[in-house]
This record gives C-alpha cells, structure tokens and sequence, in this order.
C-alpha cells in the first residue's frame, strides 16, 4: 500500500499507453507545480474515468482534503490465476515420461529405457523373441490415437512408447525399425 500526499494538483487526466499486441492500459496523471504524479495502472479506463473526474471536482472545489483509494486486486488475480496454470502445465511437461528405445544388432538385443520424474525402467529382450511389431490405436474424444507395440513369443505386447501420438509418425517408426531389422513388412 502507497500513499501520495500531493500539494497543489493542478488538474488530473487519463494517459493512454498502448501495448505492442493492440492491448491498451489507462493511468490518471496529476499534474502539479512540482513534477506529475501517476495513479495506479491495469484499472479500467471507466475506473480511472471516475477518480479523474472526482479528483477535478476536489480541484475545483473549496474541499482541502482528498481521500482516493484504488486496487488491482482483479488484475493480480487474473495475473496470479495466468502464473498458476502456467505452471502447472510445465510441472505436467515436466514430470511426462520419456522413453528411449534402442535396437543392438552387435548384442541382439533390444532395450526399451522409461525415465519419469519417479522412476527409471529399463526392458530388455533378444531380437530374436521379437515375433511382429503392431500399431494399436485408441479412441479419444474426436479421434484416434496410434501407438507403436513389440509383439514378443507367446503373444506378449510391449508398447515402444506408452503415450499415444498421430498415425503417421508411428507407421513411419515401425517401418523404419523393420527396415533396421531386416524384418518383412506383415
């Protein structure tokens, strides 16, 4: 909280700073014999419309005391609500799994590693138990979702990537790990 004590105003008006996106913000200037003095910004322009025209009223008047009081406490809501869904959507970033697989031909084997924020998984499998390799797909509200899946001996299905992601991109990986492979397209 800050108080002015201001001697002699001699008027008051609105100043217009324009943003560079077209966003306009509105103070109230008072203007006196020692320097200018600027009100809160981030209010309304009907707001600061309203203290100007009361703190004129007051200038013009033979009242000797002025009391104005203004808040921002919409904008830093607003401000404090934008900064706490900012942050929650990089704290889901964050903390989203990621998933390396690797193919060694040299070793024969294939290793699918999982890192999330609390945990770390590492599958390993010979090539050679590698029977196919399937996309699946999932329905989500107004489409469908793919993802790649290592279909091993007795029929057990390893997705390379638990997250579901757009069909293209996981034929492409599945046909570029068969071509690694050396693997038959069925």
């Amino acid at each position: 909280m800050e108080k002015l004590k201001i001697f002699d105003p001699q008027e008051a008006y609105i100043k217009t700073h324009s943003g560079s996106k077209g966003g306009s913000t509105y103070e109230i200037i008072i203007v006196t014999p020692f320097g200018d003095y600027a009100l809160l910004s981030h209010l309304s322009y009907q707001k600061n419309q309203e203290s100007a025209f009361e703190i004129n009223n007051f200038i013009n008047s033979t009242q000797t005391y002025l009391s104005l009081y203004q808040n921002q406490r919409n904008y830093v809501f607003f401000f404090s609500l934008f900064m706490l869904i900012t942050t929650a959507i990089g704290a889901f970033v964050v903390t989203t799994p990621v998933t390396n697989c690797i193919f060694y031909k040299s070793l024969n084997k294939v290793f699918i590693e999982r890192k999330g924020l609390r945990s770390h998984e590492i599958i390993e499998y010979p090539l050679e138990s590698i029977l196919r390799f399937d996309i699946q797909d999932k329905q989500f509200k107004y489409s469908k979702l793919y993802r790649a899946v290592i279909v091993l001996q007795f029929y057990k299905e390893i997705p390379i990537n638990l997250e579901y992601t757009d069909e293209k991109s996981v034929q492409y990986a599945v046909s570029r790990i068969r071509y690694f492979l050396n693997m038959d397209n069925s």
